[in-house]
Order: structure tokens, then sequence, then C-alpha cells
């Protein structure tokens, strides 16, 4: 089993450096094309659309299939569409057309990895080790949002991106053995009436995946609050770049000092949070990161300087790791085996739509008759502590402080 820890562990790395190039090697490739900064951002854009909607059937798939095959396929598929891209950028007049289509059908296959992963975690990690590996998924996450957007662009600038696509493909295929070389755990098995008949009971499983997720009170208001807070970030993340170089006219490298001291919080919070887990109720461990996640917001809407927003967005960085491993940790403990995937699906699927309105929303305050209160800076940053602050009042009140006394439910409910 540990074996088997440390294999998934280096898959998840893997796969996770080859999400990271691709985010940055087909926009580079079709700007480099058209010349075009929209055309480039629509090929970034793709990678959270199949989230949103793909992503809701992907979560019973990965209930009703071996997670462990599931997980292979998409390697395999992401592997096999990478190389297209190397053969498409290696071209010499290169097809826009095929690159937005095999980055879109990357970025399809994804979510359905997503959910099959976070089921075969809590298929092959004992449950006193889940707050561990979340830990560790956390982690890579935040070093590789720190660094990712430098070394994956230098990456790409020193071997071209036809090279470093085809590197990318074999991030996947490296994954896909190292995940073919974990124990086989789960019982999930291809039914013997075939694939007609197993797909013929989607949409009957993902209703009552919906009901599951309902049924368990603190697992359904976390699942609305999360997606509520990640709007309240979204609100100033969405719109720092523009704040920081066009409003407030500072260099390049005030911009990348705020993001680092985010992504050093990050990766703090996600070290540090196995431990609080072990010493504290959850329920009292995201009630107690929202409130800090709410300040870290509301310090820069009292000082709006550059030094004061890298601080605060350094604390929010662990207020938000803290808050990810610990639900986590405890959605995997609480919602039953088999329905982690549709569950998972359905809380990724939230939080990404918050996305684009959260973003939205911020401009549309910068941009608006608020920004003339106290300037765009401090507004923003004032509405985005508001919004947060409830959610952080909302989790003190709602179930979801309770969600460490929530009794495990060993079988799906309900499910025929």
């Amino acid at each position: 089993m540990a074996q088997g820890g440390v294999r998934l562990r280096s898959a998840f790395l893997v796969s996770s450096i080859g999400d990271w190039i691709y985010r940055f090697a087909a926009p580079t490739l079709i700007l480099q094309i058209t010349g075009s900064a929209l055309s480039a951002a629509l090929a970034y854009v793709l990678e959270f659309i199949p989230y949103i909607v793909v992503g809701l059937v992907a979560g019973v798939i990965a209930d009703r299939w071996d997670r462990r095959r599931i997980l292979i396929t998409c390697d395999c598929l992401s592997f096999a569409i990478a190389l297209v891209i190397a053969a498409v950028a290696a071209a010499e007049r290169p097809s826009v057309a095929l690159l937005y289509l095999c980055a879109f059908l990357l970025a399809a296959v994804r979510p359905f990895a997503f959910p099959a992963f976070q089921g075969f975690i809590v298929d092959t990690v004992p449950q006193e080790r889940l707050s561990r590996m979340n830990a560790w998924t956390q982690t890579v996450d935040s070093s590789l949002g720190f660094v990712g957007p430098v070394v994956g662009t230098a990456f790409i600038a020193a071997l071209g991106v036809p090279l470093a696509t085809l590197v990318n493909a074999l991030t996947f295929a490296i994954s896909a053995l190292l995940i073919y070389r974990i124990a086989h755990v789960s019982s999930r098995e291809k039914p013997a009436a075939g694939v007609r008949a197993e797909l013929s009971g989607v949409g009957r499983d993902f209703v009552a995946g919906l009901r599951i997720l309902r049924s368990i009170r603190p697992v359904w208001w976390g699942t609305l609050l999360m997606a509520a807070a990640n709007f309240a970030g979204f609100v100033v993340e969405g719109n720092l770049v523009y704040l920081i170089l066009q409003v407030e006219g500072l260099p390049a490298v005030a911009l990348g000092a705020v993001f680092a001291a985010q992504g050093l919080g990050a990766v703090l919070g996600a070290v540090v949070a196995p431990r609080l887990i072990d010493r504290y109720p959850t329920g009292r461990l995201l009630t107690s990161g929202m409130a800090l996640s709410a300040l870290a917001m509301a310090l820069p809407a009292a000082l709006p300087a550059v030094g004061v927003i890298a601080a605060a967005w350094a604390v929010e960085g662990v207020a938000t790791s803290v808050i990810v491993v610990s639900w986590f940790t405890a959605r995997q403990t609480v919602v039953p085996a088999d329905a982690i995937g549709r569950v998972a699906s359905v809380s990724r699927a939230a939080a990404y739509a918050t996305i684009p309105v959260g973003a939205l929303a911020g401009g549309a305050v910068v941009g608006g008759a608020l920004a003339a209160w106290g300037g765009p800076v401090r507004t923003l940053f004032l509405c985005a502590a508001l919004v947060q602050t409830a959610v952080a009042a909302a989790t003190a009140l709602s179930p979801l402080r309770d969600i460490h006394e929530a009794v495990p439910a060993p079988t799906t409910p309900g499910d025929p």
C-alpha cells in the first residue's frame, strides 16, 4: 500500500506538470500563428468549460466504472491528443481550427480524470492517511501555481512548442504507467450486459448522486459555500493584473510578487493542514479558514498598498489550502465510496462556474460608480471581503460546521 501511495503521488505530480505545459503550449502556438491575444486567451479559457459541462457526467462514469482504468484511459487519450498537437505544431502551416479542437478535446479528458482520481484516493489510501494525500495534491497544485507560469513559459521558449508538447505527451504516458502499476483494489467492473446497458443508467445515477449530495447536509452546504468562497476570491484574482499594472501603474515584478506570495502561502497552508486536522475538528478549521480569508481580503481595503496586497494574498493562500485539504478529507470520509465521483464533479463544476462570474463581477466593480468611493483597489477588496465575511458567517451557522460529527455512509442510499 505504501508503494502504491508513492506511485499515486508521483502520477499526480507528473500529470499535473503535463497539464501546466499544455496550458501554455496551445495558447502560445495560437498566438504565434494568429498574432491575436484574444485568440490565445480563448484557447486558455477552453480549459474551464469542460469541467462545468462534461464534468457532471464524468462523475457518474467514475462511480460506475473501474477508476483505475478510467485514469489510465484518460492519460492514454491525453498522450495521443498531445502527440497530435505536437505534429500540428511542427507542420509548416499549422491549422488553428485543428489546434482549437485538440485543445478542447484534451481539456475534455481531464474532467473525467478528476473524479476518478478522487475516488481512487478513497479506494487506495487508508482513511488515516487521507489528509496527507490531500495535502500532497494541494502542495503540488500550489507549487505549480507559483512556478508554473514562469517555468512553463520559459520551458516552451527554450524547447519550442512542438518539442515542449512532445514532452507534455510523455508526462501522460509516464502517469499511465505509474497508475497501471498500482495494485487493483476496486471491484467495479464493466457489467455483462455491455456498454449500452451501462450508459443507459448514467442519467439515473446522476440524479441519485444529487439526492445523495442533498441528503448529506454538511456536504451539501459545503458545496454551496465553497462555490461562494471561490466567487469572492475571483472577484479579486480575476482583476489583479489590471489593478496592479494599469490602475496602480506598477511594474510586472510587483504583480509577480503578489502571486508569488499567494503561492508560498498556499504551500505553507498545505503543509500544516494535516497537523491541524489531527488536532482540531474539521468544522472549526473550515470556519476559521473562511474567516481568515475574509480578513485577508479586508486588509487591502483598509490600506491599498502593493506590500499589503502581497501580505494579504499570502494569508489568503494559507487559508485556501487549509480549507481545501480539510474539505476534501471530510468529504472523502463522509460521502459513500461509490458516490464520491459524482459529488466531487458537482463540487468542481460549481466552483469553476463561479470563476468567470466572479471575475466579471469584479470588473464591473472596478469600472463602475462604486470605484469612486475610495479607488478601485480599495472598493474591489472591500466587496470581496464582504462576500467572504458572509460565507464565513454562513459556515459558522450551517451544518458544515459539524461535518466532523457526520456519520460516514458506507453505501449509496436509494441507489438502484
